[in-house]
C-alpha cells in the first residue's frame, strides 16, 4: 500500500512544487525608483497638469490631472506598469499606462530623470476615435 501511495503522489508533489516555482511571488515584483514616487506639477498650457505616482512593488498607480476650466479635469488613477532598463534588473525608472476616455485613448509613459535634481518626463500619446481629429503626441517636463 506504501509503495501504490508513493507512486501515486511522487508525480503529484512534483508537478505542484513545479507550479509553484513557475508562480510569480512578492520578491519578484518590478519595483520603481523612488525618485518616481511622489506629485508632480506641470508648468500651464500642457497637456497634464499633475501627476500622482504612488504604491509599491507590483502595484503602483498613477493619477493624472489635465488643465480645464474652471478645475483642472480628473482623469483618474490607473495601475502603473514599471519597465527596467533589461530583463535581469528588477529595478525601473519608467512606467506607463492606459487611459480609455470613450473619445480618445491616451498612452502616459512617465520617466524618472536626474536623481540630484529630480524631475519628470512624461509622455502622452492621444489616439482619437473619429470625429476627425489628428491623433497626436506631447512630452512634458514636471517637477
Amino acid at each position: 500500500m506504501h509503495q501504490i501511495l508513493s507512486r501515486t503522489l511522487r508525480p503529484l508533489a512534483a508537478s505542484a512544487l513545479a507550479a509553484g516555482l513557475l508562480l510569480p511571488t512578492a520578491g519578484s515584483a518590478q519595483t520603481a525608483v523612488s525618485t518616481l514616487l511622489g506629485t508632480w506639477t506641470a508648468p500651464p498650457d500642457g497637456t497634464v497638469s499633475q501627476v500622482v505616482i504612488a504604491g509599491g512593488p507590483g502595484a503602483y498607480t498613477i493619477q493624472v490631472k489635465a488643465p480645464c476650466t474652471p478645475t483642472p479635469c480628473d482623469w483618474g488613477t490607473r495601475p502603473l506598469t514599471i519597465y527596467a532598463p533589461s530583463v535581469s534588473i528588477k529595478v525601473g525608472k519608467i512606467g506607463s499606462a492606459t487611459y480609455n476616455q470613450g473619445f480618445v485613448t491616451r498612452i502616459v509613459v512617465v520617466t524618472a530623470q536626474d536623481a540630484t535634481a529630480p524631475f519628470l518626463r512624461v509622455d502622452v500619446y492621444s489616439k482619437f476615435t473619429g470625429g476627425g481629429r489628428s491623433n497626436y503626441a506631447s512630452t512634458q517636463t514636471l517637477h
